[in-house]
Parts: C-alpha cells; structure tokens; sequence
C-alpha cells in the first residue's frame, strides 16, 4: 500500500497525478500485452509440439493398425481353408461310415444266408446219418444171428461154429466187413 500511496504523490512528466495514472495503465497494459503475448507464444508452441507428437503417435498406432489388418485378413483365409477342409474331412467321414455301414449289412445279410444254408443242410444231413445208424443197428442184428448153415445135401462142407466169419460191426465210424479178405477172393 505505501507503493500505492508513492505513486499517487508522484507527479509525471506532465505533472498532473491523472496523467500519470493514465500513463501507469497504459504501461501495464503493455507489460500484460508482451506478457500475454509471450504467453500465448509458448502455449502455441507447446501446443504445436504436443499436436505433432500426438499425430506421430497416430500414425505408428494406423501403420500397426494395418498390420493388424493384414495379420487378420490371413488368419481369415486360414480359417476359411480350415473350415474347407473340416467339411471335406467330415463328409468323407459320413461317406465312409455310410460305405462301411452298407458293407457291414450286406456282409451281415450274407452271413445269415450262408448260416441259413448250412443249417439246411446239415438238417438234411441228420436225416440220412439217422437212417444209416438205424440201417447199421439192423445188420448187427442181423449179424448177431448165426446164419444157419446149409445141408450137406448140396455139396457144402459143415462148418464149425468156431469157424463161421460173423462179427459184428462195433463202431459208427469204421465199418467192417463181416466177412475177411480171404474168403472174399473167389
């Protein structure tokens, strides 16, 4: 305040107290000018030199962003090439196991014809081994029988019993002959 009352007892260059209050104004409102002025240069120059390092950060972030683009565009073709052949392989799998599906019936249905066919036959075969063992038990019985022999009226010589060839035939498997291979030759 002291200052304040100093300048109002001074007089300028004019001598009166106003113009020296008039010349006060104006002088501080060159400083303020120069200084506004100073101000608003640094300000346009700090925002000039943060406006380029801003647009420079731009353009790294749009050169990595087209990379991105380029890196995403290939991994799309790879997709695409990967679904592709996920369909291939999946349609090839149904077509297989449809094939082998068919071939399994078919081979099923074979199989149970040929079973079907054997079972028929060996129906067919019971039968006759039926018959044949019935036919076998029927000659043992008959061989069982001592055949009795002829009268020496007609030239034959009496034949011991102990003599007589008759075996009986024992087993299914092998059938003997009653009568041996010497007396076959005639």
């Amino acid at each position: 305040m002291a200052n304040m009352a100093s300048m109002a007892g001074r007089t300028g260059p004019t001598g009166s107290p106003q113009n020296y209050a008039a010349n006060a104004g104006n002088t501080f409102r060159q400083v303020a000018t120069e200084l506004a002025n100073e101000l608003v240069a640094q300000l346009t120059q700090e925002h000039t030199r943060e406006v380029t390092a801003m647009y420079q950060e731009v353009l790294v972030l749009r050169s990595e962003l087209q990379r991105v683009a380029e890196l995403m565009q290939g991994y799309m073709q790879r997709e695409r090439q990967l679904h592709e052949m996920m369909d291939q392989l999946t349609n090839t799998y149904q077509e297989a196991t449809s094939h082998f599906h068919a071939a399994h019936s078919q081979f099923n249905d074979h199989a149970k014809t040929t079973t079907m066919s054997h079972q028929q036959q060996r129906q067919a075969l019971v039968d006759p081994m039926r018959d044949t063992e019935m036919e076998l038990q029927r000659i043992n019985a008959l061989l069982a029988q001592q055949p009795i022999p002829p009268e020496n009226s007609m030239g034959f010589p009496a034949m011991p019993r102990s003599q007589r060839p008759v075996q009986p035939v024992a087993s299914r498997s092998g059938l003997q002959s009653p009568f041996s291979s010497r007396q076959l030759n005639v």
